[in-house]
């Protein structure tokens, strides 16, 4: 019974990854930059889970889909805080939101300031002195990162402790290895081709790692801490319904 129990929270907190990680990348392609492309006057020509091609540019649309991910990242840290649902899956989905949409827009700061590559580059591209542009998104993307990794712990044990089953470590690691395998399959149908798994999915989720780091910690400071999550069907009806709607619909793109 408890290998079952087990097995059934695993593919619970799988399901409510793969939706917390839907909602993270509709956040920044979606809302980010396809709102900003539709709000400037452009047409959204493709929109899928690695990018957004709009009839015009802008570095407002650029920034934007970072910017907008961040926002979704605030909204839900906000409600766990004022407002925290009673129920724990709703509470880890939220976190999840947090913790998927946070790092992986931060991250962003990160490679962009040190590999002139994405969103954040295109921002400052042709800012003057360039040296400098990159040093600052690069220094304020790790201090922001470390931030949200200090917020995403404090949450897991103010707001997702008390189960038996799913340690700190184990609830991070099969979070992200769920966003990371949605984000890898959807990817295989891009349009633009299967290398975007290397080159945009996986950079992506992966750059929610602080997540697996933050669970390590945790494991070693408090060993006897456990996830609150029970399997529900309704969450991995969710889950389902999410992956399906990520690969089969976003994953070739939205003309």
């Amino acid at each position: 019974m408890r290998t079952l129990r087990v097995f059934g929270t695993t593919f619970t907190l799988a399901a409510i990854a793969c939706f917390a990680y839907l909602v993270a990348d509709v956040a920044h392609e979606g809302l980010g930059h396809g709102g900003a492309c539709l709000a400037l006057g452009g047409k959204l020509i493709v929109l899928s889970t690695t990018y957004e091609d709009c009839s015009i540019r802008s570095r407002l649309i650029d920034g934007a889909g970072p910017l907008a991910g961040l926002a979704v990242a605030l909204v839900a840290w906000a409600i766990l805080r004022i407002a925290p649902p009673r129920a724990p899956a709703a509470r880890i989905f939220l976190c999840l939101v947090f913790a998927f949409a946070a790092l992986w827009n931060v991250g962003y700061m990160i490679k962009s300031g040190l590999l002139d590559q994405g969103d954040w580059a295109f921002v400052i591209a042709g800012l003057e002195p360039s040296w400098l542009w990159h040093i600052g998104l690069a220094v304020l993307g790790l201090a922001l990162y470390a931030g949200a990794m200090r917020v995403l712990g404090t949450v897991i044990i103010r707001d997702l402790s008390g189960g038996d089953t799913q340690t700190p470590f184990g609830f991070t690691l099969t979070a992200l290895v769920a966003a990371g395998a949605l984000s890898a399959i959807a990817a295989l149908l891009d349009p633009r081709g299967s290398n975007t798994v290397f080159t945009d999915a996986l950079p992506s989720s992966l750059g929610s790692l602080g997540l697996v780091w933050i669970g390590w910690v945790l494991n070693r400071r408090l060993p006897n801490r456990r996830i609150a999550i029970e399997p529900s069907l309704l969450w991995i009806a969710a889950g389902v319904a999410s992956a399906v709607f990520f690969v089969a619909v976003l994953g070739p793109g939205v003309p």
